[in-house]
């Protein structure tokens, strides 16, 4: 198996009223039910610095759709990746690999969880930073931003160490900003 590394920013956004109850489950990771019944959830990623193997993926966006039909840990999502396409070949097959859990990692294992793997295909991604507000955007297919919860920490962010598969350390707690899924 390839040897492998990323690091840079990431945020998701979901389609709950209120803070992904996932994240928060009382009885066990991921079995809270999605306030809406169904989770849509996007999750967009920049690599500051990475690369797998000898394949330099510095600089590039990667976002995940997911679509659960009830409680993440029920498992049956429908899962497909966008890939940056700046990303030439090389690179588009080594985030290919990571982002759909072939190369291990973080996504390998929710892999049980999928029930229908869509693919991936390369788009158009922007990924901005503004202050603590993080957005992206996929022409014609997402356009999302999220801002800080707001706290009386000086850093302005709420912060949680949550155990989530893609920042097990520490995760700051946003609210979507107003945003589409198409």
């Amino acid at each position: 198996m390839a040897e492998w590394h990323l690091s840079g920013d990431y945020f998701e956004n979901c389609n709950c009223s209120v803070v992904c109850p996932c994240v928060v489950s009382k009885a066990a990771p991921l079995t809270s039910r999605p306030t809406e019944g169904v989770c849509d959830v996007a999750l967009i990623f920049h690599i500051e610095n990475g690369a797998y193997d000898n394949v330099v993926l510095d600089g590039l966006n990667v976002a995940l759709a997911v679509h659960t039909p009830g409680p993440m840990a029920e498992g049956n999502w429908s899962l497909g990746a966008y890939i940056d396409q700046r990303a030439d070949d090389a690179q588009t097959d080594a985030l290919g690999a990571i982002f759909t859990g072939a190369a291990g990692g973080p996504i390998a294992q929710l892999a049980p969880l999928v029930g229908k793997n869509l693919g991936v295909r390369k788009a158009p991604i922007t990924y901005r930073v503004d202050g603590k507000r993080r957005s992206a955007e996929i022409p014609n297919i997402l356009h999302m931003a999220v801002d800080p919860l707001p706290t009386a920490h000086p850093s302005g962010e709420m912060w949680a160490n949550i155990g989530h598969p893609v920042s097990p350390d520490k995760m700051a707690f946003a609210v979507g900003a107003p945003g589409k899924y198409l």
